[in-house]
C-alpha cells in the first residue's frame, strides 16, 4: 500500500487546480498508541485578570453569572471540553496557603501576593489576593464544566503537613477535622481529587522556596508525597521536572521516582525576534526535547531498578509575545498562532505513549484562549478555535499517518518539513476516523487526497480555521473575524479529497466501516 501511495503521486492529476498537492495515507490497522484525553487540559492561575474577572465575578455582579462564575466564559470553556483543569498555579502556588481560600467569603483574608515580586522588579504590582476564589469555587468550576480537578500544592513555602491536610479536606470521607470542615462548608461528599502536583518550577530562582538542585527537590517531593499518600494512597502525583537540565530529571527519578507518577515539563515559545518560520519550528523542537527527556527518565528508571513507569506531564505550554507584559500578561494571538497550536496538538498525538497529560497556559486573559473584560465583553482567539477543532474530532487511538507534500526548510531545525502536517485518530468502535491537519504555507492552498487503509468511508465532515492573512485576529469589536468554517469533503474511490486553505488548521471527521 505504501509503495502504491508514493508511486501514485506521479500519476494523480487533479482537474484545473494549480494549488499545492498533498497526499496523506492513514493506516487504521497500525496503532501508535491510545490517546489520554488529558492532553487537552487547561490551566488557570491567580495572575493578572485570569481569575478576576476572567472566571469569577461574584453573585452580585452585573455581568451575567452562575454562582459567581461569569456565564459567557463558563460556556466558552465548556465548549472546549477540558478533561482536566490545573490550579492554582503556576508561580502562585509556591506561596499559596489553601486555608485562606475556604469558608465564608466575607471572612477570607486579603493577602499581599509575593509570587510576582521577583528581584524587586515588580514592586509596582502591589498585588493583593482577595481569596474569593478558593478550593470550593475551583471544584464548583470543574463540576460546571465537566472537568477533573488537578491541584498544585504549595511546595515552596508550604509544608508536607499543609499539603496532606488539603488532601484530607478534598478527599477524606470520615469525621476528621478537615473532612468535617469541608462538610460544614456545604460539601458532604468527597471531592475525589485524584491528580496532585507537588510544587511548580522549583528549579527556578523566580519561584518562592526554590530548590538548589534536583537532589533537594527529590527530597522535598518524598516528604510531601509521604504525608499526602498516607491520607489518600490512590492519588496520582506529578513532580517537578526541568526542560533544560537533564541532571535535575535524573536526580528526581533516581531519588524520588517511586513516589511520583509523572514528571512535569513546561515550555513557552518566546517570540521576541522570531520569524514565522522560527515559530512553526518550535513544536518540532519541543517534540525532540520531550522525547529526549522521556528517554532520560526511562534510562534512569532502568538503571536504578525502578519497575513503575514514569511519564511526562506537559502541564504548561503556549506562545508568549513581547506585548504580554507584567502584570497582566495580555496578548491577542492570530492565525499563525492557531497553526502553532495545531502543531503542538499533533505533536502530543505522536507522543501519546510518553505524554498523557498536557495543559494549555492559560485559559482566560493571561496568554489566553479567551479574552474577557470588566464590561462583560468576551471573545475567543484563533488558538481557541484550533483547540476546539481538535477536541471536537479527536478519537481514541493514534494511528499511522504518512504525508507527502511540498516541503520547507526551517533554519532553526536545520531540516525540511512537509508544508502539510497531519495526524490521525481512530475510535475504539472502529467506525470513526479523524484526520487533524495543518497547512503551513503562507500563500498556497493544498489539494489533499487522503487515502485510507483498512477503512471504507461513508461520510466526511471537513472543518477548518483560517483567515485572509497569518496576522488576522479576533477583537472585542470584531469577535467573529475568524471562525470555524465548514467545506466540502469529496469521497471518491474510497479516498477523501479536500481543498485545505493556506495557513489553516483543519479536521476531517470520517464515518465508515472497517475493512
Amino acid at each position: 500500500m505504501l509503495n502504491n501511495f508514493v508511486q501514485e503521486k506521479n500519476i494523480w492529476k487533479l482537474r484545473n487546480f494549480s494549488n499545492m498537492q498533498a497526499e496523506i495515507l492513514v493506516d487504521t490497522s497500525s496503532t501508535i498508541g491510545d490517546i489520554d484525553k488529558r492532553i487537552y487540559g487547561q490551566f488557570i492561575e491567580h495572575l493578572g485578570e485570569c481569575i478576576y474577572p476572567g472566571i469569577w465575578v461574584g453573585e452580585s455582579s452585573k455581568i451575567p453569572n452562575i454562582k459567581g462564575f461569569r456565564k459567557d466564559v463558563l460556556d466558552a470553556i465548556k465548549r472546549l471540553k477540558p478533561p482536566i483543569i490545573r490550579w492554582p498555579g503556576g508561580n502562585f502556588s509556591s506561596g499559596y496557603h489553601w486555608e485562606d481560600g475556604i469558608g465564608p467569603r466575607d471572612k477570607r483574608p486579603k493577602k499581599l501576593e509575593l509570587a510576582w515580586n521577583i528581584d524587586g522588579e515588580m514592586k509596582v504590582w502591589n498585588v493583593v489576593e482577595s481569596n474569593q476564589f478558593g478550593t470550593c469555587e475551583f471544584i464548583e468550576l470543574c463540576r460546571l464544566i465537566g472537568a477533573q480537578p488537578f491541584i498544585t500544592v504549595n511546595a515552596g513555602n508550604g509544608s508536607p503537613e499543609e499539603a496532606a491536610r488539603w488532601v484530607e479536606y478534598c478527599n477524606f470521607q470520615g469525621d476528621t477535622y478537615y473532612a468535617s470542615m469541608r462538610k460544614m462548608h456545604g460539601y458532604p461528599e468527597s471531592f475525589g481529587v485524584k491528580l496532585w502536583s507537588v510544587g511548580n518550577e522549583l528549579y527556578g530562582e523566580w519561584q518562592i522556596g526554590y530548590c538548589l538542585d534536583g537532589v533537594e527537590c527529590a527530597r522535598r517531593t518524598i516528604e510531601f508525597v509521604n504525608e499526602m499518600k498516607r491520607v489518600d494512597p490512590t492519588i496520582e502525583i506529578v513532580a517537578v521536572g526541568c526542560d533544560y537540565d537533564a541532571q535535575w530529571n535524573i536526580d528526581m527519578v533516581k531519588h524520588a521516582g517511586k513516589y511520583f507518577d509523572y514528571l512535569s515539563i513546561h515550555r513557552y515559545a518566546f517570540t521576541s525576534g522570531m520569524t514565522y518560520h522560527d515559530l512553526i519550528a518550535e513544536p518540532f523542537i519541543w517534540e525532540n526535547i520531550l522525547h529526549t527527556i522521556y528517554g532520560t527518565v526511562e534510562m534512569t528508571r532502568v538503571r536504578v531498578g525502578l519497575k513503575k513507569e514514569i511519564k511526562l506531564a506537559f502541564d504548561e505550554w503556549n506562545v508568549w509575545y513581547p506585548e504580554a507584559k507584567p502584570p497582566m500578561l495580555k496578548q491577542n494571538t492570530s492565525v499563525k498562532d492557531a497553526l502553532f497550536t495545531g502543531l503542538v496538538l499533533n505533536m502530543l498525538h505522536r507522543l501519546c505513549r510518553e505524554v498523557p497529560i498536557a495543559c494549555f497556559a492559560q485559559t482566560v486573559n493571561v496568554l489566553p484562549l479567551i479574552m474577557a473584560d470588566f464590561e462583560g465583553r468576551m471573545f475567543v482567539n484563533p488558538q481557541y478555535l484550533a483547540f476546539k477543532l481538535f477536541v471536537d474530532s479527536a478519537q481514541d487511538s493514534v494511528v499511522k499517518c504518512l504525508v507527502d507534500s511540498p516541503s520547507i526548510f526551517l533554519k532553526k531545525l536545520n531540516r525540511d518539513i512537509d508544508l502539510v502536517q497531519a495526524t490521525a485518530t481512530f475510535s475504539k468502535s472502529r467506525d470513526k476516523l479523524a484526520v487533524h491537519l495543518v497547512n503551513l504555507s503562507e500563500n498556497d492552498d493544498a489539494v489533499c487526497k487522503i487515502q485510507l487503509k483498512g477503512f471504507k468511508p461513508k461520510k466526511a465532515v471537513f472543518r477548518y480555521v483560517s483567515g485572509k492573512s497569518l496576522d488576522d485576529k479576533n477583537t472585542f469589536d470584531n469577535p467573529n473575524n475568524i471562525i470555524i468554517e465548514e467545506d466540502k469533503a469529496k469521497i471518491e474511490n474510497d479516498a477523501i479529497e479536500i481543498e485545505l486553505r493556506r495557513h489553516s488548521v483543519a479536521s476531517v471527521l470520517i464515518e465508515g466501516l472497517t475493512q
